[in-house]
């Protein structure tokens, strides 16, 4: 007994500052020290151009840094980091480039929410597309943003597409890894090459599958190309998700051989041990 215990952080939470949030950051902060949280990354949403109207994605950089910077002051013991997710799509080259530029965030989550110009929460992306066409468009264009925004420190829940098409096809949730091996073992190796992360994602569980984001086998895939950038995120938008099942995260990553997950701190990676 003693010794170091288990290094606590969460690198996907969003806040009042996301458009699809209403949690305040006082509260997510009292939650955060309830778990004895040694870290927490808030990444709230700036999608450019989403096919939304009004957009509800945007966001105010300049007061939630300050924001975030005055609750950082007031904090002994927890570590906020700034974070942000950005939506990418290739149409939105050289547009996040403030971002990219800025010195105060720590940690960018590029993710995929618009496909072909097509919000995938929709029906819109979907309609007219059989389904695994549909999937491997989606891949092919994560595949064409990895170039196109080398910047990013990680990418937001990989195959997260799985949780769209309801009602255009029944099957929805089943993604055919095997088919699209070809594309994400691409992504994969691509991602590696420009030492761009991806992050294990519990939101999976949460939405009804029997997976994080992304799939054991890309996981899998991902250990075998020899990657070892690896944040572990809630993707929470209420206080009560946060940290959950990272447990399970923790135990999975080390049954499939990795030794650690990361943490960002000025955009920089900072190795954490999964055996502590």
């Amino acid at each position: 007994i003693g010794g170091k215990r288990m290094y606590r952080s969460d690198s996907h939470v969003h806040s009042e500052f996301s458009g699809d949030s209403k949690e305040k950051l006082e509260k997510i902060i009292e939650k955060a020290k309830e778990l004895k949280m040694d870290e927490i990354t808030i990444t709230d949403h700036l999608d450019l151009d989403f096919p939304m109207k009004p957009n509800i994605f945007t966001l105010d950089l300049e007061k939630y840094i300050e924001r975030l910077k005055e609750l950082r002051k007031r904090e002994k013991e927890l570590q906020i980091k700034i974070g942000i997710e950005i939506g990418l799509q290739p149409t939105l080259v050289n547009r996040y480039n403030s971002i990219f530029e800025n010195k105060d965030i720590d940690f960018i989550i590029g993710s995929s929410h618009a496909i072909s110009g097509k919000d995938v929460a929709t029906k819109d992306f979907f309609l007219g597309k059989e389904k695994n066409e549909a999937h491997r468009e989606y891949f092919l264009e994560v595949l064409k943003n990895i170039d196109l925004f080398p910047e990013i420190s990680v990418y937001g829940h990989l195959d997260f597409i799985n949780r769209y098409g309801i009602g255009v096809y029944k099957d929805y949730k089943d993604l055919d890894y095997i088919l699209h091996q070809d594309i994400i073992d691409e992504i994969l190796k691509k991602l590696i090459s420009k030492n761009i992360g991806i992050e294990v994602n519990t939101s999976g569980l949460r939405y009804g599958l029997k997976n994080f984001h992304p799939h054991i086998n890309i996981l899998k895939r991902y250990k075998k190309f020899g990657g070892e950038i690896i944040t572990i995120g809630s993707d929470s938008h209420r206080s009560e998700d946060i940290m959950k099942d990272f447990d399970i995260v923790k135990k999975l990553l080390k049954e499939l051989g990795f030794i650690s997950y990361c943490t960002f701190k000025n955009k920089k990676i900072e190795y954490r041990d999964l055996d502590i």
